[in-house]
């Protein structure tokens, strides 16, 4: 089971994601037209809501956002006798802030940089050790990592993502279901959206890589 948790929420908000006005062109909606401001903006929220971090439907961090995954122990060898790496859960890799040690020392007992590799590259990014792991006890949450994730720019399928989503709450303004006389325009909507998913949405199977 992942055990990793928020240390500092996202200050960006969804509009920082995708702009009012960036939104209202993909509706065909005049910029002089304010009325649905209030509405267009929950729409954006939301849509950034359900595909963001902890629970969201990629298992990316669209909003930069600092975790820390906690681990048993450090990762074991595989059958090679090579020390398997840590995995950081919810991309795009910003910065590994540190590796700790949670044995209660005073001070913290951090693992030297200069000691483990990070390639940030990888769909799931990954630290390395340069040699091996350190050897310790194995107990719950005895191993932390802290790091930032998130966007600096935002890559394209990603933002049409999230119009097509938003999109579907504002003509859809209550709860949605599979019907044989659903519109043309819905199921082509459904359609871009899982193949969009489809290219986006990070695998959770890492899951049971490193407890």
């Amino acid at each position: 089971m992942l055990d990793i948790e928020i240390v500092t929420p996202p200050t960006a908000t969804a509009l920082d994601v995708l702009s009012l006005a960036n939104f209202k062109k993909h509706l065909r909606i005049s910029s002089t037209v304010t009325k649905l401001d209030d509405t267009l903006t929950d729409a954006i929220t939301d849509t950034v809501d359900k595909l963001h971090g902890i629970g969201g439907e990629l298992n990316r961090t669209i909003l930069r956002t600092t975790y820390k995954r906690y681990l048993k122990n450090f990762p074991s060898k595989d059958e090679c006798g090579n020390p398997l790496p840590i995995l950081l859960p919810y991309p795009p890799l910003v910065d590994v802030v540190g590796i700790t040690i949670e044995d209660g020392s005073s001070p913290d007992n951090v693992v030297d940089s200069a000691d483990y590799v990070v390639k940030s590259g990888m769909l799931v990014p990954e630290i390395h050790p340069v040699s091996a792991w350190p050897s310790i006890t194995s107990a719950p949450r005895a191993v932390s990592i802290t790091y930032t994730a998130g966007y600096t720019t935002y890559p394209p399928k990603l933002l049409r993502m999230i119009k097509f989503l938003a999109a579907h709450y504002i003509e859809n303004t209550e709860a949605s279901i599979l019907e044989q006389n659903k519109t043309l325009i819905s199921r082509n909507v459904l359609f871009a959206m899982d193949d969009l998913r489809a290219a986006l949405k990070v695998s959770n199977s890492y899951d049971d890589w490193n407890e």
